[in-house]
């Protein structure tokens, strides 16, 4: 399975995902270019920005509402 289909059916199961799930369950060092080739495929993947508790940013990621965008 490549990392784009790991990824997408993280996100599939209502899941989020961030960039340490990425690297330690599923071994994806660059998230950022797997998340854009979802884009890029039609798939809705929105970002949210979070704060951990010693106040560092990271996003996280998840499958929008439809989960699929038309494409031009």
């Amino acid at each position: 399975m490549s990392q784009n289909e790991l990824l997408l059916n993280h996100m599939k199961r209502g899941k989020r995902i961030t960039r340490l799930i990425a690297m330690y369950e599923y071994k994806v060092q660059n998230i950022t270019a797997r998340i854009t080739d979802l884009r890029s495929f039609g798939w809705n993947v929105k970002t949210s920005k979070k704060r951990d508790a010693n106040n560092a940013m990271y996003a996280e990621y998840y499958l929008g509402k439809p989960h699929r965008v038309a494409q031009s």
